[in-house]
């Protein structure tokens, strides 16, 4: 009876093959999908600081009679710019000379951020795009980038 109590136990333990296991098949899981979700999070950062930026940009471009004329003036110097340039993601610096054009549609303004992202597992061109009418019915579209 003595025997059978201790391969019970035995049995019931922990052994090598578990823990072998554990150390090749869960562990990295676990540390891969933790990074991954870190990396998701930074991404998800950059792009909740595009979106301020266009719509800071957007307030501008709405609030000036000339949009094209005053964000082809814009230099690094420009308050919109020093203000984006705080918000732009690891330290960039938004592109400048801005080059704005004529909006595809009559009366809008259309401003669009973009910034490039090289992560362990997400590679990726980030860009966000906001459209607004035009209080003076002004037509604009312009890009910004964060490089």
């Amino acid at each position: 009876m003595k025997i059978r109590d201790r391969k019970s136990k035995w049995r019931n333990a922990l052994g090598l093959d578990q823990i072998i296991a554990t150390l090749l098949v869960v562990l990295p899981t676990i540390a891969f999908s933790v990074t991954f979700l870190l990396e998701y999070w930074s991404v998800m950062q950059i792009d909740y600081k595009l979106k301020v930026i266009a719509n800071m940009a957007a307030d501008k471009a709405n609030s000036s009679k000339d949009p094209q004329t005053e964000f082809a003036g814009y230099d690094q110097t420009s308050a919109l710019i020093v203000t984006a340039n705080k918000i732009c993601p690891s330290n960039s610096k938004i592109q400048t000379p801005l080059v704005p054009t004529n909006s595809t549609t009559a009366g809008n303004i259309d401003i669009t951020v973009a910034y490039s992202f090289n992560g362990s597992y997400i590679d990726t061109n980030i860009t966000t795009n906001i459209q607004t009418f035009s209080f003076g019915d002004q037509n604009m579209s312009v890009t910004l980038t964060c490089k």
